[in-house]
């Protein structure tokens, strides 16, 4: 680990952008993805775990040379460890994300809902409402090459703190897998946008 050198520390730390060419990204055994919070610098993580869930698509844990980790499944984050202002420490739903399912099939708009947890302050089991909207086609620039994309939307809301907030998911045409995303974790905490590289294998709608 301590290899990857310009890991996730460096957005809380002031380092510049990590960069990889896709010689390096390939050549190394793990998936990987570009991690950045809010307007910071982005780092450099790799796979550590994939872990069944309940779900149809296994928990996914990068992580960073300091041991900060980002927990996705099927390209929403659902868990944080480490991070230096606070984490999201638990997602539960009873019904399937939209991002599981592909949001290229679905009917939009699209609502959905879940329950978080977060940290400091040990916010425990507030309802988060989501309606889903396509934005529409776009091409984006993943470490340098041109991928078409259909952008979609999230609008979030927490009724009982009167919130909201919106995240943005970039679905690759190719595949239908998100290969990008902009996603609030809770309230009060950073944003992460995550950009994935090399993608795990073992997974239908995450790259």
């Amino acid at each position: 680990m301590h290899d990857l050198g310009d890991s996730f520390q460096f957005a809380y730390h002031g380092f510049p952008d990590a960069q990889k060419s896709w010689d390096e990204i390939n050549a190394l055994p793990y998936a990987s993805l570009y991690a950045q919070l809010d307007n910071g610098p982005q780092g450099f993580m790799v796979l550590a775990f994939a872990e069944p869930s309940q779900h149809t698509s296994p928990n996914l844990k990068w992580l960073s040379a300091k041991h900060e980790m980002i927990v996705t499944r099927s390209g929403r984050i659902v868990k944080t460890v480490n991070f230096a202002d606070g984490n999201l420490t638990a997602t539960q739903t009873d019904t399937p994300d939209p991002l599981s399912v592909g949001l290229t099939t679905i009917t939009m708009p699209h609502t959905w809902s879940r329950k978080i947890d977060w940290q400091p302050g040990n916010h425990s089991g507030y309802l988060a409402k989501s309606t889903f909207n396509h934005v529409g086609a776009q091409t984006i620039l993943v470490n340098g090459t041109r991928v078409e994309t259909a952008h979609y939307r999230e609008l979030v809301s927490l009724p009982s703190l009167d919130v909201q907030w919106t995240n943005d998911y970039w679905v690759n045409n190719s595949n239908g897998n998100v290969i990008k995303s902009y996603q609030h974790l809770a309230p009060h905490l950073p944003a992460v946008t995550l950009t994935h590289l090399k993608p795990y294998q073992g997974s239908d709608h995450e790259e």
